[in-house]
């Protein structure tokens, strides 16, 4: 029996039946969110290389690197459900900052942001039984983990050893590697 793929075109809009409208949506947020992210580090690596943190500079670059990766994630799991990921128009993040503890500072509570919005991802895969974007959503949730853990650390350090400039001299050649 000859497959009629003209009348399953007409069945199947193109559209993958294991993805929802809901979860292509979400994924396309996740994928701007990511970039967001990569951007935020980014200036702010920028900034920091500009006042003369080169190291802190070094490791926010890699910080936007691995969030570019992280975006990645979700643009694979729609191409394999065979939809077009979004590519998004982003907002310019801010380009001044006060200092190493505020970009600190930021960067934990937008960690904490991207936290919650990833549980929410897989609470709402869990409630569905949609185990498949669970797993997905595991993949941010633990890579949250070490992004809690590497800015928890420098938030520690900072509470530990002060923000005059000789600390800040130290923690800068810390975060070179």
């Amino acid at each position: 029996m000859a497959l009629d793929i003209n009348s399953f075109k007409k069945q199947n809009t193109g559209k993958n039946p294991m993805i929802s409208d809901e979860v292509i949506s979400y994924l396309n947020m996740r994928i701007e969110q990511e970039e967001l992210s990569s951007r935020m580090y980014l200036s702010m690596s920028m900034w920091l290389n500009n006042k003369g943190y080169t190291g802190a500079a070094s490791l926010w670059k890699k910080y936007s690197q691995e969030e570019l990766a992280h975006s990645d994630w979700s643009r694979e799991y729609l191409l394999a459900m065979g939809v077009q990921p979004d590519t998004p128009a982003l907002k310019s993040p801010s380009q001044n900052y006060q200092g190493l503890p505020q970009i600190i500072k930021l960067s934990y509570e937008h960690e904490i942001t991207i936290t919650k919005q990833c549980k929410e991802l897989a609470s709402n895969a869990m409630k569905k039984g949609d185990f498949m974007l669970f797993e997905l959503a595991g993949k941010f949730l633990k890579e949250q983990i070490e992004e809690h853990d590497k800015m928890q650390n420098w938030m520690d350090k900072l509470d530990a050893f002060g923000t005059d400039q000789i600390a800040l001299r130290l923690l800068d050649n810390e975060m070179a590697g």
